[in-house]
């Protein structure tokens, strides 16, 4: 009886949370008419004084023009693209990127990998796959008036996997060469249907998220073409250039888009095209749907520094508002500071539909977040995820990292600045647990920043190694443990090693010396051998390139009286010798161990019962190191890196030890441990009366 009674008021939970958020859902959406004379849903963008002048090289620039057709979820149209050889060597080939390829069947690499990783396609209609197909690509001459047809001679190609029936890059052999610094345009047709939502882009309902969705050139390197097929566990990698791109959709349908919004024109048929144009960016994303809310405002983030915001947010998340545009405001001010101004005229947040698989997605100057209906404002949610998307825009947008080859260059980059943001400007969130959906938050648990993906690096670090290629991780689970967490734990560990201003110093340097480029591993080396007191190439190695835990801790640590004599002393038998003025001293002796393979100078700190305080420092190269004092006073406590600089240390449970129990702490700690379990225990006891 008591489990049915427990089983039908979970129900009526669920019934009641539906009911509410559907009514809510209904009662803010309205009608079209009704969206259409809400001035804050689809007015135009404020207009702001375009910037034209590109910050880089233009490489890789695309004009599109392009219609959906909301029916049959179509993108049709063309694109001029011009590419220049920036290499020192001819180019007697071109390949691209069809990616939406990847969502046209389960043989593609991305749909096979997803599946290793549990997912299911059983489900899908023929109208929900996706694709990308090229119509015409021509190659124009001279005056653009003269055009070679190169269609038929595009080539598949597999550089990963070998995977045959995989069609997200192929190759286009040119009718001559080009050589460097030399210009080349292409114009292409394409039709692109967009697919029910497997990841980041797609369709549901009438919402679409459109990401990843064009023919896209790879990015041509002295060695050769970087252009790796798609992989579910990859993201992206592209030259900068310039996007001017012209979208028509229905006219009630509000959209957001990278780049600046230059105007919009009603086409007198129910349609409108929307133009967007961005220079010096390496990608373009768009978003369109019919109840999206828009908001639009100037944010100075900087002295004399502004930046137009727009928030597109779904009408259940009123009021979340503030909050999501509270988190932008914070996050290009905080990165303004530490890693260089932003230098784009616009930032976009898009607060997905659900179900959409759109949340927690960056691309240039449009990113999205994501939250649950009940977000309780100190467990920073949607906070946390808006301002590691934005923050994305430095460490994917300007700083150019090749997210299938390093891809913890970006995603370590942006945990650790996501999480310097987010203490900085709310403190730390509170600990929180989901049951039955409703978030139960302990305020008396603050989580410290230091705690941030320490406990996926410990179960993980011995699947993989950090520096790897994104596809290539033994699962979702060890790409996730090492490329966020295992690379944030890294700086946060030199950010403490370094010092914090040092450590700043030389973070923004690395930042702002490789906006619109390429940097490798080394290019990071050498930025933190740049600023670092020594050589921190060995220590880097070990962490990027190993596989190995770094754990110092103590193991063995004793106070004693010197022990009385026995033997023959000048030429006398003694039994019980003492020596003089050995009653007031105290032999100590500790034993500092390195239980993990990473090896880094560690500090130790001894403390006496008199409140003498030494600090020693140990190469901890060799297993483990013996320390022997003789002191006045018993050793009270004794700390493995007092200062909490290796945040990398996977057990810091063994780092201390104090010789003479403090019963009080004890007590401390375990009266609040039983108020939590109390709270537990009262929250398990609504669900079993």
């Amino acid at each position: 009886m008591k489990k049915l009674t427990v089983l039908l008021f979970v129900l009526l939970i669920f019934v009641l949370a539906g009911v509410f958020i559907h009514s809510e859902w209904k009662a803010n959406r309205g009608t079209e008419v009704d969206f259409q004379s809400n001035a804050e849903s689809v007015s135009p963008p404020v207009p702001v004084p375009a910037a034209d002048e590109p910050l880089c090289p233009q490489v890789a620039s695309y004009t599109i023009d392009v219609r959906l057709d909301t029916e049959n979820n179509l993108i049709t149209g063309t694109e001029r693209l011009t590419w220049t050889n920036t290499t020192d060597n001819a180019a007697i080939e071109l390949w691209f990127h069809l990616y939406w390829n990847a969502f046209s069947n389960t043989d593609s690499s991305f749909l096979r990998d997803s599946f290793l990783q549990g997912e299911s396609f059983d489900h899908f209609r023929e109208e929900d796959w996706g694709f990308c197909r090229i119509q015409s690509i021509f190659l124009v001459n001279g005056n653009g008036k003269d055009r070679t047809d190169l269609s038929t001679l595009m080539e598949f190609r597999h550089p990963d996997d070998g995977n045959t029936l995989d069609r997200t890059v192929f190759s286009l052999p040119l009718p001559r060469p080009v050589a460097p610094g030399e210009t080349v345009t292409l114009d292409i047709s394409f039709e692109s249907r967009v697919p029910r939502p497997i990841s980041r882009t797609g369709v549901y309902r009438n919402n679409y998220f459109i990401a990843q969705w064009f023919p896209k050139i790879g990015v041509l390197e002295n060695g050769g073409w970087n252009c790796h097929q798609f992989h579910s566990f990859s993201e992206f990698f592209a030259d900068y250039g310039t996007y001017d791109v012209r979208i028509t959709l229905p006219s009630q349908y509000v959209i957001g888009a990278t780049g600046e919004h230059r105007d919009v024109m009603d086409n007198g048929d129910g349609t409108s095209t929307h133009r967007f144009v961005q220079h010096s960016v390496h990608d373009f994303a768009w978003t369109t749907g019919p109840d999206y809310l828009e908001h639009t405002e100037n944010f100075e983030f900087l002295p004399g520094r502004t930046t137009e915001i727009t928030l597109l947010y779904q009408p259940y998340h009123r009021h979340l508002k503030e909050r999501y545009l509270q988190a932008v405001r914070n996050a290009i001010h905080f990165c303004s500071l530490w890693y260089g101004a932003y230098p784009y005229t616009t930032a976009t947040c898009v607060d997905p539909a659900f179900n959409s698989r759109a949340g927690g997605m960056e691309y240039p100057t449009l990113f999205t977040g994501g939250a649950y209906f009940l977000s309780p404002e100190r467990v920073h949610s949607p906070e946390g995820v808006t301002i590691h998307e934005f923050g994305h825009g430095y460490f994917y947008g300007l700083v150019g990292s090749n997210e299938f080859e390093n891809a913890w260059m970006d995603e370590g980059f942006t945990s650790f600045l996501d999480s310097a943001v987010t203490h900085e400007a709310y403190g730390p969130p509170l600990y929180s647990r989901r049951f039955f959906g409703v978030p139960v938050t302990f305020k008396e648990v603050p989580i410290p920043i230091e705690s941030g993906g320490i406990d996926s690096h410990r179960n993980t670090s011995d699947m993989d190694i950090l520096q790897r290629f994104a596809w290539e991780y033994m699962d979702g689970e060890s790409y996730g443990a090492n490329v966020y967490s295992k690379a944030e734990l890294l700086l946060r560990t030199l950010q403490r090693v370094m010092g914090e201003d040092v450590f700043g110093n030389m973070i923004k340097t690395y930042s702002q010396r490789w906006w619109f480029r390429h940097p490798r591993p080394q290019d990071f080396y050498d930025a933190v051998n740049e600023f670092a007191d020594r050589d921190m190439s060995p220590f880097l190695d070990q962490v990027i390139y190993g596989s190995g835990q770094l754990d110092y801790g103590i193991g063995q640590a004793e106070s004693r009286r010197p022990p009385a004599g026995h033997g023959l002393y000048e030429g006398r038998f003694l039994k019980g010798r003492t020596a003089p003025g050995a009653d007031d001293l105290f032999e100590t002796e500790v034993v500092v161990r390195r239980f993990g393979e990473v090896i880094i100078p560690v500090e130790v700190l001894f403390q006496f019962e008199d409140g003498l305080d030494l600090r020693e420092s140990w190469d901890g190269e060799y297993r483990w190191r013996k320390f022997l004092f003789t002191h006045a006073a018993k050793l009270k406590r004794v700390i493995v890196d007092p200062d909490f600089k290796l945040v990398l240390d996977v057990d810091r449970t063994n780092n201390s030890r104090i010789l003479k129990p403090d019963r009080l702490s004890a007590l401390k700690w375990t009266t609040r441990w039983l108020v939590w379990l109390q709270h537990s225990l009262e929250m398990l006891t609504v669900f079993g009366g």
